[in-house]
């Protein structure tokens, strides 16, 4: 029968464990606590205390998100009414390209957001 690997001891200066898969083997958080009393529950205070960062922050780009949909909403809504305007005030050719101008940079400028979120 063949010895079992030994684990992986951590690097030294390595990031703290940040989420929940990257918390140590128990056998590692046992030798932990004998060489720093009170090491597992720091470190689980600490991925804990991340795990709520990160949801506070999912929120406020949820919101974020939110705002901008109504700002370009509001935008959008502004221009088909400015097109419209000029449209009924004799001015079509002006209206259309205004209103496609617009249009064509509102689309310009999703793909380019969509692009820099991945």
């Amino acid at each position: 029968m063949s010895e079992p690997t030994p684990l992986p001891e951590p690097a030294t200066g390595a990031e703290p464990a940040s989420s929940w898969r990257d918390l140590p083997l128990e056998q590692q958080v046992a030798a932990w606590e004998q060489t720093v009393p009170g090491s597992a529950e720091r470190i689980l205070r600490q991925v804990e205390a991340d795990y709520e960062h990160r949801r506070r922050m999912d929120l406020v780009e949820v919101r974020f998100r939110i705002f901008g949909v109504g700002i370009a909403s509001a935008g959008l809504t502004g221009i088909f009414w400015l097109a419209k305007y000029l449209i009924d005030h004799d001015a079509a050719g002006f209206g259309v390209g205004v209103f496609g101008a617009s249009i064509a940079a509102f689309v310009g400028l999703l793909l380019r957001s969509d692009r820099l979120r991945r």
